[in-house]
């Protein structure tokens, strides 16, 4: 269970993004990305897809973060300005 809030919206023009930063409070461990993206996702009505979480930040010996994202106008301008995942080269080491 995990209770998110937003804190502050900054709307990017230029680069057709919406920088927000929120406050999230959990019960156990950090909850995974994918997770925060699904809240953030829900809470503002927007694509999952859109959304690129930039940092989670723990406060030591609480249960609560501080999360900065952002959530961009289009699928083409986010894979634009986002950085490429790499993928890792364990498979064709095993050949």
């Amino acid at each position: 269970m995990m209770d998110l809030k937003v804190t502050n919206k900054n709307h990017e023009p230029l680069l057709s993004r919406t920088m927000v930063t929120a406050s999230l409070e959990f019960d156990n461990s950090t909850p995974p990305y994918a997770d925060i993206i699904k809240a953030l996702a829900s809470h503002l009505k927007s694509d999952e897809k859109l959304v690129a979480i930039r940092t989670v930040n723990n406060h030591f010996g609480s249960k609560t973060a501080d999360v900065v994202a952002y959530v961009y106008a289009d699928e083409a301008k986010r894979q634009l300005i986002e950085p490429k995942i790499k993928v890792k080269k364990v498979a064709a080491e095993a050949k």
